[in-house]
């Protein structure tokens, strides 16, 4: 076999590589140069794409698979990105109406009551919770959160502090919390109490929204929330019980760390849609986005620390700067995050997808931007020019509803929507709801 210009007798790797790029002492960091064809690229380092800029062609050589692989292997290598990816095309039929309903109150947030069929839980701006009926448009007021304001609280990185509004999949208790803040209550809509005060600490609260999800297990209804930056618990969303009672792990500086102890600060939480998996948007000094992922199931029958360090948790993707960004699931086994590179100033515009179970990346596209939603088949992405539709399992792009910029989800009624003001506007997917039983 001859020798190829890396110096190697071996197989011809994915991409081409500049010469300065190659042999085993090389800088590893450089910029990635797409084909137009999918994510295909080659490689060159800084001081050729600089050259380039200035009107000097790159050289560009064949290179060994390990060669490439030594470069492509992390993604914290990648400096930048030249040229446009291939994005493919393949137009289906469907509807494209967006409805549009008269609202009863200024919405701050809203909730899909995931167990009924058009039913829409309201927060406005007095605080009031209310379910809604987006055919009839009866509203009904059913309890009126008292979570205190933080005046205090100073944005980080452009985040205002938010309401946020969570619920139960059978609409009878909710969550509302103060995102980037610390404080937030559960309710239950039968009788209006408050049933569980909420604190998720005051270290940094400020970057992350504060980690909630709801969740049923076993007939209960729990709630799955940060009681520090760095611990996620469950309670029992209709008595407050502590359904995860573990010895703390806080330590003074420079002395030993406990066991258990994690040095992570938890985000946003993502439950799969069965709820079998959690997915945390959080993030590590000095600082990393480091989506997570762990058997909610083991979590609560076999391991009250596997949050932190248990035999399911996952770390996917690290990524500098980079958290607080659009995730879904596409199933109970698949989960996508946005964002391909690891750095937020390399980082081009697509999805990667990850197995929750070996936290594996089986697939990445680019093209989507803004909020990510599933239905089992079809991955949505609420881009700024509007809705945009693709295929996961080919990475192509298949429609788009022009001006329809959802951000919410409805798994049972199959609808996409958005509250803007007075008016929710309600888009049907154009696959059958997948979680309607």
């Amino acid at each position: 076999m001859d020798l190829l210009p890396c110096g190697h007798a071996a197989y011809a790797g994915p991409g081409r590589m500049c010469r300065h790029l190659l042999g085993d002492d090389s800088d590893e960091d450089h910029v990635r140069l797409l084909t137009g064809r999918g994510l295909e690229y080659d490689m060159c380092c800084q001081a050729c794409d600089k050259g380039a800029d200035q009107g000097h062609p790159v050289d560009l050589l064949v290179a060994c698979e390990g060669c490439v692989s030594r470069c492509a292997e992390t993604d914290w290598s990648i400096v930048g990105w030249r040229g446009t990816p291939g994005i493919g095309q393949r137009p289906e039929p469907f509807d494209t109406t967006v409805r549009e309903t008269p609202l009863p109150v200024d919405v701050v947030d809203f909730v899909p009551v995931a167990d009924s069929g058009l039913a829409w839980l309201l927060l406005d701006r007095d605080g009031r919770i209310g379910r809604f009926d987006a055919d009839t448009g009866i509203w009904t007021v059913l309890a009126e959160t008292s979570v205190p304001a933080e005046p205090d609280h100073e944005p980080w990185a452009g985040h205002e502090l938010r309401r946020r509004l969570h619920a139960g999949a059978d609409g009878r208790f909710v969550a509302v919390v103060n995102d980037f803040g610390r404080h937030g209550q559960v309710l239950d809509l039968r009788s209006g109490a408050v049933t569980l005060v909420l604190n998720g600490g005051d270290h940094r609260p400020d970057t992350v929204p504060l980690s909630l999800a709801m969740l049923e297990y076993q007939g209960r209804v729990m709630v799955m929330h940060r009681t520090a930056w760095n611990r996620l618990d469950i309670s029992d969303a209709a008595t407050g019980e502590l359904l995860t009672a573990r010895e703390p792990t806080s330590y003074t500086n420079g002395g030993p760390r406990p066991e258990h102890y994690l040095d992570y600060f938890h985000g946003a939480l993502c439950l799969s849609p069965t709820g079998r998996y959690v997915l945390d948007d959080g993030w590590v000094w000095s600082p990393v986005g480091i989506p997570h992922v762990w058997s909610v199931h083991r979590w609560l029958e076999d391991n009250v620390w596997e949050s932190e360090d248990g035999r399911s948790l996952r770390g996917l993707a690290q990524r500098a700067y980079y958290w607080n960004n659009p995730m879904c699931w596409l199933d109970d086994q698949r989960l996508v995050v946005a964002g391909i590179g690891g750095d937020e100033e390399a980082m081009l515009a697509g999805v990667r997808v990850f197995d929750a179970e070996t936290g594996r990346e089986t697939a990445a596209f680019a093209g989507p931007t803004g909020a990510l939603f599933a239905d089992g088949r079809r991955l949505y992405a609420a881009a700024a020019t509007g809705l945009e539709v693709w295929d996961p399992a080919t990475g192509e792009r298949t429609g788009a509803v022009p001006g329809f910029v959802p951000t919410r989800h409805h798994p049972r009624a199959g609808e996409l929507a958005s509250a803007d003001g007075l008016v929710l506007r309600r888009w049907r997917t154009p696959c059958e709801p997948t979680l309607a039983s």
